[in-house]
């Protein structure tokens, strides 16, 4: 045996060196004597490349144990300790095969998702995967773990969300592979280090969006082919009227007609209308509005709803607007703010008022339509915006369901948004708001001729 000065500096009372017994290098660590006057002290001994648990590390600890001139008068010591090392080799080893087993199971249950999973880590390289996101993603994409993002993700709108989930931004967007309809998402996912990674998941959603196109075709060829019967109820009765041709019983009943066919034509135009803003067939068409003109115009034209209702309007314009002109498209403009202005008249008590007030607040043009209505509960007023959808506090007032529907999808067919807040028994407030883009003389705008 052949002992090495001490190559390493552990901390004291430890003291290193290198043991080279029959060939084989050992790194020994051993005590001072824990009792001084016996000489007994601990020896901890393992191979050179670090495999402390291993089987010939025992007996090379062993023979150690028996070469060293160190007396072990307490045979139940040595004993004791071998027993631990065996233990620890034992629990070391169980460890290891739960890891493994956890680590297939997890396997086995992302293989089995129908959703694509892809996980990136900094290097922008894939270090798991699974079978749907290889399924779905096609051969067009080199999906093989360490592969870079710029080979499973070929089209530039993907690598550029993935920068962006990179940076700290979740991102979701839609993909076309052949006949396939695919909606990716990737979100940040820092690895057990902490260092930054993406998690990506790939769904199939051809069969939503094939459904989807299904729906909006018929809605628009259902509000097509009933407006045609209905103008010839309306014109058949409006002739029988005109004409007297029927006893004066018989017009209590032409004129339900003609009510129903008019909610009809209603229902029959909003769907129509809704159908263009989805199927992206309603094209804005924006020029210079000057804002107290149109809202006098948009109230006189709801000023006959309001006065059978016995409800007063009032226009709100602040100093710094009078006189203001902006870009928009003033039809669908005068579509949004009717429908939330004759929805606040319906829902008015009569001798109520309904205020419609303006604001510029920084890069927005603000309108809100507030009204002394019976309120929408907390409950209901995320629903009230969704298509056929009445709240309790509607029933009984007439209205197709979809006014709101048109004024959510059209504020966001003009980069805007709108939103509601009421209170049970205090009205409601309508909020637009829309991008301010300001009309000035020398804008580069080119007027129709």
């Amino acid at each position: 045996m052949t002992v090495l000065p001490p190559v390493l500096t552990p901390p004291s009372p430890w003291k290193a060196g290198l043991v080279v017994l029959s060939g084989t290098a050992l790194a020994a660590f051993a005590t001072e004597p824990v009792l001084r006057a016996t000489g007994v002290g601990t020896v901890l001994a393992g191979l050179g490349w670090g495999w402390w648990h291993h089987r010939q590390a025992l007996e090379l600890v062993e023979r150690l144990a028996k070469t060293l001139p160190v007396s072990v008068r307490d045979e139940w010591v040595f004993r004791e300790a071998t027993k631990a090392w065996q233990a620890l080799e034992t629990g070391l080893q169980r460890a290891e095969t739960r890891v493994q087993v956890e680590a297939r199971l997890r396997q086995t249950l992302v293989d089995h998702l129908h959703t694509g999973v892809i996980l990136l880590d900094q290097a922008r390289h894939i270090a798991v995967f699974n079978t749907s996101a290889r399924t779905l993603l096609g051969s067009s994409s080199h999906l093989e773990l360490g592969a870079t993002v710029v080979e499973a993700f070929r089209e530039p709108g993907c690598l550029k969300h993935l920068e962006a989930a990179y940076g700290g931004a979740p991102q979701a967007w839609p993909l076309q592979r052949g006949p396939k309809h695919l909606q990716l998402q990737a979100v940040p996912c820092p690895d057990p280090e902490g260092l930054p990674g993406l998690l990506v998941t790939v769904e199939d959603v051809t069969r939503q969006e094939a459904l989807e196109t299904t729906r909006q075709k018929f809605i628009s060829n259902a509000s097509h082919e009933l407006k045609s019967p209905t103008t010839g109820i309306r014109v058949a009765a409006e002739n029988l009227l005109d004409g007297q041709l029927v006893l004066p019983e018989g017009e209590s009943s032409l004129r339900t007609i003609l009510r129903a066919v008019d909610r009809m034509t209603l229902l029959l135009n909003d769907i129509a209308e809704l159908s263009r803003i989805e199927t992206g067939a309603l094209h804005l068409e924006p020029e210079p509005i000057a804002l107290e003109a149109f809202q006098e115009d948009l109230l006189e034209d709801l000023q006959p709803q309001a006065a059978a209702l016995g409800v007063r309007m009032t226009p709100m314009v602040p100093s710094a607007l009078q006189g203001f002109t902006f870009q928009a498209d003033p039809l669908r403009l005068h579509q949004l703010l009717g429908n939330l202005l004759s929805n606040a008249l319906k829902f008015s008590p009569e001798g109520g008022t309904v205020v419609l007030s303006v604001e510029r607040e920084g890069p927005w043009l603000r309108w809100r339509v507030r009204d002394e209505g019976p309120g929408i509960a907390p409950t209901e007023q995320a629903r009230i915006f969704e298509r056929f959808y009445r709240s309790p506090s509607a029933r009984g007032v007439p209205g197709t369901g979809l006014g709101l529907a048109i004024v959510k999808h059209l504020a966001g067919l003009m980069n805007g948004e709108v939103a509601v807040s009421s209170e049970l028994g205090r009205g409601s407030t309508f909020t637009l708001s829309l991008p301010l883009v300001e009309w000035k003389v020398e804008s580069t705008w080119n007027a129709p001729a």
